[in-house]
């Protein structure tokens, strides 16, 4: 493979490289080394496999008995991975497509089809689905979730729909919180940087009693976006979260979040700029009881609103949900255990996008799933999830795998499972006209109607993992996969060329098939290096070739010192390779590029203060990840300075 980077890019990443090991080199005289390098990099390679995951099962299991592909980031990698938007985390994960769209607009996605609105992907936080039933995909900045409560987040690549429904076909992202009785004291943050950027973040955590504690978080965030561009954020909200314990076995946890947001719009080159006002709201309440060691059960119900309008009109969306779900996992014998849940989602949208003053969906769904023993080295996992919804009707989502341990810190996975993708409310039932203004008044409008007789699409996929330490030093984690896919949805078939109508179809079969290779090496006590490469490849069945591609390379390499006077550098480089994007009448193609992400960090006064300095993209002032009709967005340099304290 010839990756052809612009050769000033290049250079400059080769300039910062080359300064950042200066830096090391500068500082080392006075930074105290671990003592112990054996320990250390036992401890760190023995954590990487027992690391604990509850997304794949719906209970706690380690990392490498899991039935899925899954990659996990911690508070730590959050920290230090420099980012301020949660999707820009997604980047390090590999097989994870992550594009800035326009502004706080992001599309992200696993093993392909990523887009502006990538409705294959479940996005969760603390189990709270946060999918948007209107277009697919997520509002990420407007969500009542701050990167400082985040515990870890757990990536699974490949389908879910058998533990979480329909709509998991490409994955799910997990984001899971901390406990109220973890991390507690006081702490506040400042950021200030270019593009006017800043965000203060207070978050405060405590126990009123031994049963109740609390965390409460509070934020604001603000920048003018890329210049010339009508992207500027305003971004003010509030998290909350208590916990009281009844006994050692049985305890009540209730959430609730609120946000009121004004972003800047651009819908096309042609149309004014607009401003729109985001705000949303939550509350969740889960109960958990614990009957025993192997027999655990919760019952979770939350409601949440969002209200999305432009100031002029042109766009406008309120979606409000009421959910409600039971889970109990318990082992049966001592060969199984066993997980089964029923819920309920309902789905309310008022939109000028739908025919209909308001349109609803109603979700039940009900799921079981077994792990046998068969061996102590040989498990099997069977499960399937029935799921009706107002769109298609109802259908199942089976999964058989095997987990195979020949020998110690050896796990081999192999799956085969079926995944279903719902139509959303625009596929279904929508008609949207663009009418171009003055300049270009001749012009005939632009259409794009909806589809109510779309099929679900249907994913079959075969997945082959591997697991291991290598030499007793290098962590290594191998994927393959294949996914057969039928009546592929959320393409627009044209009508006419001219003047431009479009309508929602299962336009074309498909096959997806990739390999995702990650790598953790602890080279010394103090230096860490991670990298994970992703080749992915999609195949058109039949005649139809005019879709989009998905970067069919993407490579990540990270670099992290850590000494024990409080400093660290971290040093992240992604590549990404071109990518064909669909514009109107014709396909467009974004180059590849090369973006590279710095942090540097001082921790001060017993680790009471920390100042750091982070730049992200800092190889290219500008570049754009995708296109959108008529131009393309282009993702802007930042640097900025942060400030944190802590009061414990």
């Amino acid at each position: 493979m010839v990756i052809a980077i612009k050769k000033n890019n290049f250079i400059f990443s080769k300039l910062i490289l080359l300064l950042s090991a200066g830096a090391v080199l500068l500082f080392y005289p006075a930074l105290a080394i671990a003592d112990d390098y054996e320990d250390y990099l036992g401890l760190d390679l023995e954590a990487l496999m027992n690391i604990e995951v509850v997304s794949p099962s719906r209970r706690p299991q380690k990392i490498s008995e899991a039935p899925n592909a899954i990659y996990v980031i911690t508070a730590e990698d959050i920290k230090r991975s420099g980012a301020v938007d949660l999707p820009d985390l997604f980047r390090m994960v590999p097989g994870v497509d992550v594009i800035n769209v326009y502004g706080s607009f992001y599309g992200v996605s696993a093993r392909g089809f990523n887009d502006a609105f990538a409705a294959r992907m479940l996005v969760m936080i603390d189990g709270r689905s946060i999918y948007t039933a209107l277009f697919g995909g997520v509002f990420w900045e407007n969500e009542e979730v701050f990167l400082e409560d985040i515990k870890q987040i757990e990536v699974i690549r490949g389908p879910g729909a058998t533990i979480w429904g329909a709509n998991a076909v490409n994955g799910v992202i997990s984001i899971i919180t901390k406990d109220p009785e973890e991390d507690q004291g006081f702490m506040v943050t400042g950021k200030v940087g270019t593009k006017h950027f800043r965000e203060n973040v207070i978050r405060y955590s405590d126990s009123i009693t031994d049963r109740l504690s609390f965390s409460l978080t509070g934020g604001y965030r603000e920048d003018e976006g890329t210049r010339g561009v009508n992207d500027y954020r305003r971004v003010p909200k509030v998290t909350g979260r208590l916990k009281y314990k009844f006994s050692d076995r049985s305890t009540l946890h209730f959430f609730a979040g609120v946000n009121e947001s004004e972003i800047g719009l651009d819908i096309t080159t042609f149309t004014p700029r607009t401003d729109a006002n985001v705000r949303s709201n939550y509350q969740m309440l889960r109960f958990e009881h614990r009957f025993s060691d192997t027999s655990q059960f919760h019952l979770q119900i939350y409601r949440s609103y969002t209200e999305f309008h432009g100031s002029d009109k042109s766009v406008a969306v309120e979606e409000g949900k009421n959910d409600v779900e039971i889970q109990h996992s318990f082992a049966l014998g001592r060969r199984n255990q066993i997980v089964w849940g029923a819920s309920y989602r309902g789905t309310e949208v008022d939109s000028v996008y739908i025919h209909s003053e308001t349109a609803h969906d109603d979700i039940i769904g009900l799921f079981l799933q077994d792990e046998l023993k068969i061996f102590d080295n040989l498990r099997f996992v069977a499960g399937v999830k029935y799921e009706r919804n107002s769109f298609t009707g109802g259908d199942f989502s089976p999964r058989g795998c095997f987990l195979y341990s020949p020998w110690p810190d050896h796990h081999f996975r192999f799956s085969v499972a079926r995944a279903l993708k719902t139509p959303t409310f625009i596929e279904d039932g929508t008609r949207l006209v663009f009418t171009l203004p003055s300049p270009l008044p001749l012009i005939p409008p632009i259409s794009y109607v909806g589809n109510e007789h779309l099929d679900p699409e249907d994913m079959t996929a075969l997945e082959l993992g591997y697991r291991t330490i290598l030499f007793n030093e290098i962590g290594l984690n191998v994927e393959l996969y294949y996914n057969n896919l039928d009546k592929v949805s959320g393409s627009a078939t044209p009508i006419k060329f001219w003047p431009f109508h479009y309508r929602a179809d299962n336009c074309y079969d498909a096959i997806a098939k990739g390999i995702e290779v990650a790598v953790d090496y602890p080279i010394t006590s103090w230096w860490t290096l991670k990298a994970n490469y992703t080749f992915q490849e999609l195949d058109v069945k039949g005649d139809n070739e005019d879709i989009p591609s998905e970067p069919k390379h993407k490579f990540n390499l990270g670099s992290s010192f850590t000494f024990k006077n409080g400093f660290s550098l971290d040093v992240k480089a992604h590549f990404v390779d071109e990518t064909r994007w669909f514009g109107m009448d014709k396909f467009t193609k974004t180059d590849d590029y090369l973006r590279l992400d710095i942090r540097v960090s001082q921790k001060l006064f017993g680790n009471k203060v920390e100042l750091s300095l982070a730049g992200q993209n800092i190889t290219d002032k500008l570049h754009p990840e995708t296109i959108n009709f008529p131009g393309a967005y282009k993702v802007e340099r930042l640097v900025y300075g942060q400030v944190t304290l802590w009061f414990r």
